[in-house]
């Protein structure tokens, strides 16, 4: 695989429409996606020789995903007023997708943990945005179909990731 330019990785948000249509947001700089995979303690002392050597032990725990970016705030756009409105809301929740060039694409339902704007006398306005995963993240492999979870699959189609139900 060759190296790929950071700034081709996007983070796009749903706008929350039935059938839903993602769009970029502008102006992100610095991107991260950072899988997190949390792990039980299940150490126990070896029953043979109580008082030996200890060796830890662990168990799956929670997984989560979670999305960080900042960069130059770019004010007027729709994509920009839907991240705004969904920050500011009761349960400020959206779907969300992060494509990373000739790889692939992470999608699910996010929460915007942190929106921030700042200023400097001399520079420009920029932001920051934090997003959490609220469950299950899909992962789409650039090109193919490659993952079902139960009875949902997701397939790709032009710059969106649909859902269907399996017939199986």
């Amino acid at each position: 695989m060759a190296k790929q330019l950071g700034r081709a990785m996007l983070i796009k948000i749903g706008d929350g429409a039935d059938p839903e249509t993602f769009a970029f947001l502008a102006g992100i700089n610095s991107k991260t996606l950072t899988i997190n995979n949390a792990a039980i303690d299940a150490t126990t002392a070896d029953e043979s020789n109580p008082g030996g050597q200890l060796w830890a032990q662990s168990l799956n725990g929670l997984k989560s995903v979670s999305v960080s970016g900042d960069g130059i705030f770019i004010g007027g756009t729709d994509q920009e007023e839907r991240l705004n409105a969904v920050a500011e809301a009761a349960d400020p929740v959206a779907n969300f997708e992060v494509i990373v060039p000739d790889f692939g694409t992470y999608a699910g339902e996010f929460r915007v943990t942190t929106s921030g704007l700042g200023g400097e006398t001399e520079g420009a306005v920029t932001f920051s945005l934090a997003l959490e995963s609220t469950g299950f993240v899909a992962f789409l492999l650039t090109g193919n179909l490659l993952l079902e979870s139960g009875d949902v699959i997701l397939q790709e189609s032009g710059d969106a990731l649909l859902a269907t139900t399996s017939g199986v």
